[in-house]
């Protein structure tokens, strides 16, 4: 599956460096009190959270279809995880069925539409 793929290596490398970086900056906004800025940061991990396979393309630079399939796909199964984990956050931490639900079909939107407008501009084969 990821015979030789470094661009989509360091998609994925950098996506988590920039999400890990953004909790723990939305942390010391919180605790800070600077409602502004954690709002900001809040909508950035939520924009984040819902579009990791296209932040992976988009980060890793990724111009070969196949990984771009395989970002999408990667991105698509963290998306679910992290989804479920921000309807948690946004629930005050506690668990509502409707918000999460919510946020996981989102997630399964952008991501399936996202596939399939790759598979639409999948390159044509030669010969």
């Amino acid at each position: 599956m990821f015979q030789t793929a470094p661009s989509l290596f360091r998609g994925i490398r950098f996506s988590s460096i920039l999400y890990l970086a953004l909790f723990l900056a939305h942390i010391v906004a919180a605790a800070r009190d600077w409602d502004t800025v954690f709002k900001v940061i809040a909508a950035l991990i939520t924009v984040m959270t819902f579009a990791v396979g296209p932040s992976i393309i988009a980060f890793g630079r990724i111009k070969v279809h196949e990984e771009k399939i395989q970002a999408n796909t990667v991105g698509f199964a963290v998306g679910l995880v992290l989804s479920s984990g921000l309807a948690w956050a946004y629930a005050d931490q506690s668990f509502d069925i409707r918000l999460t639900l919510a946020f996981l079909l989102i997630t399964t939107i952008l991501h399936s539409s996202h596939r399939m407008l790759l598979i639409q501009k999948r390159p044509k084969k030669m010969g």
